[in-house]
């Protein structure tokens, strides 16, 4: 796994080792930022369930003002700050230890875009109706979720629409904008 754009190009990406992490490939993170285009300059970008980090350095060195990292498991949490210490993205970074479910009932921080990649168990519906009950969202956020090819993107979650879908091989982004 690497950084695939932006000044951090090239750089390499440790994921935790024997760990449940399903890091999103180079392949899906070049096409997700080629989609999100200059959307992700200066926006403060939030990677829900990060594993290692990989779509929220990504965002940094693609030019995000900020991102934010949430994940419950230690040895994401561990991978995450390695990795963003070893990019150079430190200042711009913060990673918070939490589950995704008590990191939106409690934040007041509003984020431009949320990246979710929860466990390819749970079903898309349940963190997207997270995302659209909580008050993170800028007015223009766009939230999307990468899941499982056989899992459909729900059309509707909550106050979120779908108006995008990529497929790359087994992985499915949905775009959702309020």
């Amino acid at each position: 796994m690497r950084v695939t754009g932006g000044i951090g190009k090239g750089r390499k990406l440790k994921v935790p080792a024997g760990s449940r992490v399903r890091p999103t490939s180079d392949k899906v993170k070049q096409a997700l930022f080629n989609i999100l285009g200059d959307k992700v300059r200066g926006a403060v970008f939030l990677d829900l369930y990060a594993g290692a980090g990989g779509v929220g350095i990504e965002a940094l060195s693609r030019g995000a003002g900020k991102a934010v990292f949430i994940d419950d498991s230690r040895d994401s949490l561990q991978a995450v700050r390695r990795n963003v210490e070893q990019t150079g993205f430190g200042e711009r970074a913060q990673v918070v230890p939490h589950r995704a479910e008590t990191f939106l009932r409690k934040t007041h921080e509003r984020f431009d875009i949320v990246f979710l990649d929860p466990p390819y168990s749970l079903q898309p519906e349940i963190p997207l109706a997270l995302v659209s009950e909580s008050e993170v969202l800028n007015p223009d956020a766009i939230v999307v979720a990468e899941h499982f090819k056989k899992q459909p993107s729900p059309k509707q979650a909550g106050r979120l629409t779908l108006y995008r879908e990529a497929q790359y091989g087994d992985t499915v982004l949905a775009f959702y904008k309020l």
